[in-house]
């Protein structure tokens, strides 16, 4: 048995010996995969021998790969260990503890590492990583253009009536490797300015570390004090919905250990969240689908002799908390920008600084600091949130100055939760205490009256009864400058379920200052169970308003109708809306009519319109109905006339469909989501088969994937064998190869009367080699046939010569 060996071991060293650079030692010597909880971790050069002192391992790459499993400080103790010609030997890994074991049988090497000397692993209970190479990305360019008009007739009784200015809007995407501009323009009939520009950027994300670049006009985000302004300039934030499927805020986590390959089940709230099978190995637990407030988690872990071994803990999550080490920011530069004749006139007093930077210090504790300039106009500010078992606590602080002139404004907010100390609360509580100095101002591009308000305490308690039930109480008091009465303000609502289908609601609000002011609203809902109907109706003391409505909603994105209609009583006018739109795929169309009376005299407005895309990607373009994100085109060079097939099938129809058009959309992806893409072949007619009927889609910000789908023409081929003297040729087998001598079938075979059968072969020419080494091969001609099968008849076959 030996000396096998020792001829196995100097076989594969000579296939081995050009596989790359080894270590100076003499044979025998081969490369031999390294073995982890029966998983190969790297492949290394080994030689040999008898003994551990003289067996000795490559030490490079096995190094690479232990770093990423030890714990630092027994990867320095493997790493101390290893010669000078960058080998180690058994006795060497036996030495750090990693007790190897050398496989004759396999030719591997086998380590079994404690779990003690390894470095803990992340197990995300929500975020699965997935093999992006099974999804389609976007290609390098795609875009759409979205078109909508309306145009609107007036008639009534006192008013001369016809037809009023068209109006109409175009929103350009175009998607350049992954630079986006975006651009937009709305337009008026008769107006001074006929044509208005709106917003337009470029934009590009950064994947790897979440962060969006927008150049152009700016949307700005904000914390604490601070203004939202319209800005044209570049800004960079990061956007935790570029990877979506990872929980960042906040990230709860325990540690566990499994010893053997094992079962691991995570209940969250008592409910089955995840379900993963894991082998040995030391895990932090993270990303836990938390409800907001604390939750009950449960970890189960069965291992593979049925031995099973629980953790109980309680978890917090608030979603404006951070988890550890996570960082959200944005930074936001730019003109402030005024219409004016129909585009966008942008300051060039100033520049508009407005940034914020939020750290999650702890997965409980989230620190930020902010900061807006306008000219003479400055506010730097801090924000301080935590959340713990007694609720969430937050603090913002800025201090506003412009004028010379400064003030400091403060806001503290503090939430119960649900549950605290491990204990149901039956009502939640909701409180707020902001104060400003009066010289408090804010940067505005825009001088306007700041808030007027000084001190303001708000209080909210709220309790939930029944199955969806919700009653709340509250009031709140605004101190204002001198010269102004203070204002309180009282309410009470109430939230009460009848059942599945059917939801009352009712408030009631009275404001006291200079004078008492009463307003009241109830409501009631009503949808049917499978979403298709539905009915609300409302009415308001202030107003004295009443108003009802009804809804029909499309259950298709095509084909299919959506329509509303409602009445209103006000006073003492009366106002009926008729709205309806009909869905098709390239496009949808609208009907709006609008009436009101008022003391015996009518106005009427009707309103058709209509609102199309055009989505390209690469040369491939399709018409769809507008879209609002990313979007999937769908397209055939050799679809059959006359047929359909459903994409993604939902009843009767899908989401789209091919024909009678050989291009389809589905818009409104949501970006870096993954969307799986069916394509239903069933509906084709016989003879056609798709190459492939599921697709893997995983689009980018407002971009366009293509899928090419190949229609293959099959035919069903019936013939004979016969010899030269016309008896059958019986009971053969034979492979049938294509023209570039592919094997497409390896079925092939005769009955006792010689008759064959071959399904699914695509019109050309094919060769049939049968396993009879004295029969010659012979060739058949597949023809397309609207019938779907071809009757070769009998075909003769020869003896070759010998």
């Amino acid at each position: 048995m030996r000396s096998l060996l020792a001829a196995v071991i100097l076989f594969v060293s000579a296939l081995a010996s050009a596989a790359g650079v080894r270590p100076d030692l003499p044979k025998p010597y081969l490369m031999a995969p390294v073995i982890l909880d029966s998983r190969e971790m790297v492949q290394v050069w080994v030689f040999p021998r008898d003994s551990h002192k003289e067996f000795m391992v490559e030490a490079g790459p096995l190094l690479d790969a232990l770093k990423r499993t030890l714990k630092d400080g027994n990867f320095k103790i493997v790493k101390s260990l290893v010669q000078p010609k960058g080998v180690l030997s058994l006795a060497n890994l036996d030495a750090a503890g990693l007790k190897p074991v050398w496989n004759e049988a396999n030719l591997e090497l086998v380590l079994n590492i404690p779990l003690n000397y390894r470095k803990a692993k992340d197990l995300s209970v929500t975020y699965i990583e997935v093999d992006e190479n099974r999804y389609y990305r976007p290609d390098a360019h795609s875009g759409y253009l979205n078109f909508r008009a309306s145009q609107p007739y007036q008639h009534g009784e006192s008013i001369a009536g016809g037809k009023l200015p068209l109006v109409g809007r175009f929103d350009l995407v175009e998607n350049v490797q992954g630079f986006v501009l975006e651009a937009g323009t709305e337009y008026q009939e008769h107006a001074d300015y006929s044509w208005n520009r709106q917003d337009t950027r470029i934009r590009t994300d950064d994947e790897t570390n979440m962060i969006r670049y927008t150049l152009g006009d700016l949307s700005t985000y904000s914390r604490g004090f601070q203004a939202a302004p319209s800005l044209g300039g570049l800004s960079f934030s990061r956007e935790f919905s570029i990877q979506p499927y990872r929980t960042l805020r906040p990230i709860s986590r325990t540690e566990i250990e499994i010893k053997r390959p094992s079962l691991v089940e995570v209940y969250v709230n008592g409910l089955l969240t995840s379900q993963q099978r894991l082998g040995p190995g030391r895990f932090n637990v993270r990303d836990f689908p938390t409800a907001i407030g604390l939750s009950d988690v449960r970890i189960k872990v069965r291992d593979d002799l049925g031995q099973e071994e629980t953790y109980d803990f309680s978890l917090l999550f608030e979603n404006s908390v951070l988890n550890e080490g996570t960082q959200e920011f944005s930074y936001n530069f730019g003109s402030p920008w005024g219409q004016s004749q129909g585009d966008r006139n942008y300051s060039n007093e100033g520049i508009f600084s407005s940034l914020f930077h939020r750290w999650g210090v702890t997965d409980k504790i989230t620190l930020g600091v902010n900061f807006q300039n306008y000219l003479d106009k400055t506010m730097p500010g801090i924000e301080y949130t935590q959340i713990a078992e007694w609720g969430l606590l937050s603090l913002d602080s800025a201090y506003g100055t412009a004028n010379g002139l400064g003030g400091w404004g403060n806001r503290l907010t503090y939430r119960s939760l649900d549950r605290m100390y491990g204990y149901n609360v039956p009502f939640v509580a909701a409180a707020e205490v902001q104060v400003r100095d009066p010289e408090f101002q804010q940067p505005v591009a825009i001088d306007v009256l700041q808030a007027n308000i000084l001190r303001r305490y708000d209080l909210q308690l709220s309790t939930a009864f029944g199955l969806g039930g919700i009653w709340g109480v509250g009031g709140s008091y605004e101190a204002v400058p001198a010269g102004s009465p203070d204002r309180r303000f009282y309410r009470t609502n109430l939230s009460y379920p009848i059942n599945i289908s059917n939801r009352i609601e009712f408030s009631i609000v009275r404001e006291v200052s200079d004078h008492q002011e009463d307003r009241g609203l109830i409501s009631y809902f009503w949808s049917e169970p499978a979403g298709r109907y539905s009915v609300s109706a409302y009415h308001e003391t202030l107003t004295k308003s009443t108003t009802a409505t009804v809804n029909r909603n499309n259950f298709y994105n095509y084909d299919d109708v959506r329509a509303s209609a409602s009445i209103q009583r006000l006073n003492d006018s009366t106002n009926g809306t008729l709205y309806a739109e009909y869905l098709t795929q390239p496009a949808s169309y609208r009907l709006d009519q609008f009436s009101t009376s008022t003391n015996g005299q009518s106005i009427n407005t009707t309103t058709v319109g209509i609102s199309t895309a055009f989505a390209w990607v690469g040369n491939r373009g399709a018409f769809s109905q507008p879209i609002t994100d990313s979007f999937i085109l769908i397209a055939s060079d050799n679809f059959p006339k006359g047929s359909e097939m459903l994409i993604n099938p939902m009843g009767t129809k899908g989401e789209a469909q091919l024909g009678p058009r050989s291009s389809a959309v589905l818009k409104d992806r949501t970006s870096y989501y993954r969307y799986m893409v069916n394509l239903d072949s069933t509906s084709l007619p016989t003879g056609y088969l798709l190459d492939k009927e599921y697709y893997g889609a995983m689009p980018t910000y407002k971009s366009g994937i293509l899928i090419e789908t190949t229609m293959n023409r099959k035919v069903m081929v019936k013939g004979r064998l016969i010899m030269n003297d016309q008896s059958p040729l019986a009971l053969v087998a034979g492979d049938v190869v294509n023209e570039q001598g592919q094997l497409v079938d390896n079925t092939f075979f005769t009955n006792r009367n010689g008759q064959f059968v071959i399904e699914g072969l695509a019109p050309g020419k094919y060769k049939v080699m049968t396993d009879r080494p004295d029969l010659s091969g012979f060739e058949i001609m597949v023809t397309d046939d609207p019938s779907n099968s071809v009757n070769v008849g009998d075909i003769v076959v020869t003896k070759e010569a010998r």
